[in-house]
C-alpha cells in the first residue's frame, strides 16, 4: 500500500477505494511511518508480555534447581496433540448429531402442522 501510494501519488481515501479498505487513515499512519523510520516500521511486532521461564520466585537466589528427569517432550507433546485432536473429533461429531437430530424434529413437527 505504501509503495502504491508513493509511486501512484494517488489520495489516501482513492487508494483505499481501489484496494476495497474501510479505513484510509490506516494509509496515512503507514505512510508517516514509512517515512520516519522507515520499512522496519511496517513490519509486524509480537505483542503480548514476554514468557518468563519460571524463575521469578529464585530472583535473590542464585541457584536454581531444574528437574533432571530426562523427558521427551516431542513424543509427549504430540501424544497431548493427538488426545485433544481426538477429543475435538468426537465433540464435533456429537454436535454434528444433535444438529441433525433437531432438524429433523423441525421438519416433523411442519409436517404434523401442515
Amino acid at each position: 500500500m505504501v509503495e502504491l501510494y508513493i509511486s501512484t501519488e494517488l489520495s489516501y481515501l482513492v487508494l483505499a477505494l481501489t484496494v476495497v479498505m474501510n479505513n484510509p487513515s490506516l494509509i496515512t499512519w503507514w505512510v508517516n511511518d514509512f517515512r520516519i523510520v522507515g520499512p522496519d516500521a511496517l513490519r509486524t511486532k509480537k505483542k503480548g508480555r514476554k514468557k518468563s521461564l519460571g524463575l521469578t520466585d529464585n530472583k535473590n537466589n542464585n541457584s536454581t534447581s531444574f528437574e533432571t528427569a530426562p523427558v521427551d517432550t516431542g513424543t509427549e507433546y504430540v501424544r497431548q496433540l493427538e488426545d485433544e485432536n481426538l477429543k475435538l473429533r468426537i465433540e464435533n461429531a456429537y454436535l454434528k448429531e444433535m444438529s441433525r437430530l433437531r432438524l429433523e424434529d423441525e421438519a416433523r413437527l411442519r409436517e404434523e402442522f401442515i
